[in-house]
């Protein structure tokens, strides 16, 4: 398979990218390293969110160890996935209550210079309501691609 070079680079060094199990995930990823990592040359990382599982106890470090398990899983699947279009990335799982809070986190903890996450450009029960997407935009900060994650 013969790789194109792009015209130009972009000065991004570090690009996150964050995951769950789903396709519509891997498709944002996909699109992200197709795109955005041969324009900047940029380093590419996964990241897959845990929630906070508080206490302890036998039923809490199970929820807790089934967590991590279906986090490592996401990032796995997406990093084979990558490989077989010849890319390869690091992974990181952060612990937060939702995907916005753990990509700051992680944006401010390691440096990022860029994001890219999926859209679904859906149904808004309000026609006015901010998207998810949106939600995170706001004060992000690095900049932030979004991909239109619908089925094509």
């Amino acid at each position: 398979m013969m790789k194109l070079e792009p015209l130009f680079r972009i000065a991004y060094t570090k690009v996150l990218v964050p995951v769950d199990c789903t396709p519509l995930s891997q498709q944002v990823v996909l699109e992200a390293a197709r795109l955005m990592v041969p324009m900047t040359g940029a380093q590419m990382t996964l990241l897959a969110t845990v929630p906070p599982t508080e206490g302890t106890s036998p039923e809490r470090d199970t929820l807790r160890q089934a967590r991590w398990k279906h986090a490592e899983q996401a990032l796995d699947s997406a990093r084979k996935f990558l490989r077989d279009y010849g890319y390869y990335v690091r992974t990181r799982i952060q612990v937060a209550p939702d995907a916005a809070h753990a990509l700051h986190a992680e944006v401010k903890e390691n440096h990022y210079d860029l994001a890219v996450i999926g859209s679904h450009f859906g149904h808004r029960d309000e026609p006015c309501e901010p998207s998810e997407a949106d939600k995170l935009l706001e004060g992000f900060p690095v900049p932030i691609v979004v991909v239109n994650s619908r089925n094509k």
